[in-house]
């Protein structure tokens, strides 16, 4: 099932939360909207699930071309899956997973025996099958996120929303069940659409990646696309850490100061910057060392440029390396700048 939202805006109290937004999503995809809190991502799907209405004069929310504006969330095959689980406490996980195949209408209902086969192949689906009799309590954080999405899963939706469904599990978890989602989608290919704010998993499970900012899309490609090519400097700032330079005059950004005041800027990534005490070719960017931070596979270091009035640039160096270097707070170094990313002024900030 393909998904396009065509124009659509969404106010609430004379706040525009939506603001023409327009989007494409291929029929087996898995597209994440990424983006801060309060950027229209969650509202956006809600629209598309049709737990909010459009604004007046909107474009039409098709699914297969299909446009689905006026169906009510029912009627639009739709599996949604949140953040805190949404679990009956006193159902047993089977249960949970079989309730919407018992809500069905009569008419529509499966048999008993059609039931159990579906919970017993969707329990195993999610690597849940001795699980079947034990309640929400008795699981994990983790484990009940699995039977939402076995729930979510029963009905056979064509489309299956997750609205930050491992915001509220733990770092290790939430790795572990990302990794599990996307062999899960690999396998079914249901359409898809999930909502974070962590770029990681975004960039990790998802076909495509749509970031959006004050109730815009500002970029919707693939992961790789956006990491390497992003399209203003929000996205770029967004997906990760940076250290921020003036193009014209080599200082720090003032935030006091509009991109177009300040003329062109670059950014680079502080895996992009080299560390030496060598500066043989005369082109390394002479400063000194601040402060030195172990993160496990790599070193953290601050540094201080001796030219200009850039406050800090901040380098991350593997770990082998940092060893070999053996830097101490106060040392002279020489930085080069691998990889740098530049924008013209006027861009979005």
């Amino acid at each position: 099932m393909s998904i396009e939202v065509c124009s659509v805006s969404k106010t609430f109290n004379e706040s525009k939360v939506l603001d023409n937004v327009n989007l494409k999503v291929k029929t087996g995809e898995l597209v994440s909207l990424l983006g801060p809190s309060g950027c229209g991502k969650t509202t956006l799907l809600r629209v598309i699930a049709g737990m909010e209405s459009a604004d007046s004069g909107s474009g039409p929310i098709l699914f297969d071309g299909r446009d689905v504006s006026g169906e009510k969330l029912g009627n639009r095959r739709i599996g949604f899956v949140f953040q805190h689980y949404a679990l009956f406490k006193h159902m047993s996980v089977f249960e949970n997973i079989a309730f919407g195949l018992r809500a069905k209408p009569w008419r529509s209902r499966p048999k008993e025996a059609e039931i159990r086969a579906k919970v017993g192949e969707l329990l195993h689906l999610v690597q849940l099958q001795n699980f079947a009799s034990r309640y929400p309590s008795q699981l994990s954080g983790g484990q009940r996120q699995r039977v939402a999405l076995a729930r979510a899963l029963a009905v056979e939706p064509a489309v299956l929303l997750l609205d930050e469904p491992f915001g509220a599990l733990d770092a290790t978890v939430r790795r572990e069940l990302r990794r599990w989602l996307r062999k899960l989608h690999q396998r079914i290919h249901v359409t898809t659409v999930l909502v974070t704010h962590d770029q990681e998993e975004a960039l990790e499970v998802s076909d495509r990646v749509a970031v959006m900012n004050q109730g815009r899309i500002e970029q919707f490609d693939s992961p790789e696309a956006i990491y390497e090519n992003p399209a203003n400097p929000f996205v770029f700032k967004f997906l990760g850490s940076y250290n921020f330079f003036h193009a014209r005059k080599g200082r720090r950004h003032d935030p006091a100061r509009s991109l177009a005041e300040e003329g062109p800027v670059t950014f680079v990534r502080p895996h992009d910057v080299e560390v030496s005490r060598d500066n043989s070719d005369g082109r390394g960017i002479a400063a000194t060392v601040k402060h030195i931070a172990f993160a496990g596979s790599s070193v953290n270091i601050e540094l201080a440029p001796l030219s200009g009035d850039q406050e800090a640039v901040d380098a991350a160096v593997p770990a082998d390396a940092s060893k070999e270097l053996g830097l101490k707070p106060g040392e002279l170094v020489y930085l080069r700048l691998r990889k740098t990313v530049s924008f013209d002024s006027g861009q979005t900030a």
